[in-house]
């Protein structure tokens, strides 16, 4: 993979490493650090399957998400400002937006974890179920019913703050 390859790439995909391990931490700086971690090792494996880079590097960041929850067996969730990378022209819709990000994310942090990525990964990334089955090695009926349970479980939450 030449240098240049690589800069489009991590471009291109940085968000959605991030915002999936975000999505998982809650921590700005671990969710950095991991992503970070996540390109250093495609640079160095620099291998892409059949699999897309989008769906591979998830993989990776999965994995080294795994890896870093086995370390550490206690994870700490902090609050910090997710700012989401979304161009948007009037300051008051990106307000707005933020709020929208926001709100919806701590809906999400209350999920219990394999609702939660799939979640991260099928609606805020984008991945097919089938990507998704590969990436957490379950099936894709499994994704299917986590997905719709965490629907569930998002709607329920969602009635309780509208009250």
């Amino acid at each position: 993979m030449k240098g240049d390859s690589f800069i489009k790439i991590y471009k291109e995909y940085f968000s959605y490493v991030y915002r999936y391990l975000y999505g998982l931490t809650y921590s700005h700086q671990t969710a950095e650090d991991l992503t970070q971690e996540s390109f250093v090792k495609a640079l160095s494996i620099i291998q892409v399957s059949n699999k897309s880079i989008k769906s591979w590097l998830l993989t990776v960041a999965h994995n080294l998400y795994v890896d870093y929850v086995k370390k550490n067996s206690r994870l700490s969730f902090h609050e910090d400002n997710f700012l989401n990378e979304i161009n948007v022209q009037d300051f008051t819709d990106k307000l707005m937006l933020k709020k929208s990000v926001n709100s919806a994310f701590m809906l999400i942090k209350q999920l219990p974890e394999n609702q939660r990525q799939v979640v991260l990964l099928c609606l805020v990334n984008e991945l097919s179920y089938h990507q998704t089955s590969e990436i957490l090695g379950i099936s894709v009926s499994a994704v299917t019913n986590l997905i719709y349970r965490a629907r569930k479980t998002l709607r329920e939450l969602r009635r309780e703050i509208d009250g």
